[in-house]
């Protein structure tokens, strides 16, 4: 059963230059050391002519890092793919969407974003969709997933705020 979720952050940088930030190496690579645990890897990052980002980051864990819920699918390790994508800047807003996939289990996930300037920098808002395709339990571990991701939107805009002020 999939869960659906909107998801609302606000940051104090502009837009243009949160924007500017996903086409930064750097940037991507200190996001993912804040996810050590997980033992990431940024494996693809391109810009195209139009101004397009792809990103592509894998992250794995060990059966003993699932929380609780994920231990009932009784995985041995779980490895998530995660991808954005981050259009130009255009008519003063930004549109992103991200997929993430758990190869070899019923778990994946995609979300629309949109940032836009707001009277105190810039606003995020989006929605998201998580599916876990298990009978019975898969509805719990959605619910499960869904609340870690709102948790990881706004720790990426903590990230991100962080890394904008340390990166002028």
């Amino acid at each position: 059963m999939p869960r659906s979720l909107s998801l609302t952050a606000e940051s104090p940088n502009s837009l243009e230059r949160i924007r500017s930030a996903f086409d930064d190496e750097r940037y991507w690579r200190a996001r993912l050391a804040n996810f050590e645990a997980a033992a990431p890897t940024l494996d693809d990052l391109t810009t195209d002519a139009a101004g397009t980002t792809s990103v592509t980051m894998t992250m794995r864990f060990g059966g003993d890092q699932l929380p609780g819920p994920l231990q009932r699918l009784r995985l041995g390790s779980l490895q998530v793919v995660q991808r954005e994508r981050w259009n130009a800047l255009t008519n003063g807003t930004v549109r992103g969407e991200i997929t993430i996939d758990a190869p070899r289990t019923p778990i994946s996930g995609d979300g629309a974003v949109h940032l836009s300037p707001s009277c105190r920098g810039t606003q995020l808002s989006g929605t998201a969709k998580v599916r876990v395709g298990v009978p019975v339990i898969g509805g719990s571990i959605a619910g499960f997933i869904a609340g870690q991701l709102a948790n990881g939107i706004v720790d990426i805009v903590r990230i991100t705020d962080s890394w904008l002020a340390q990166n002028p």
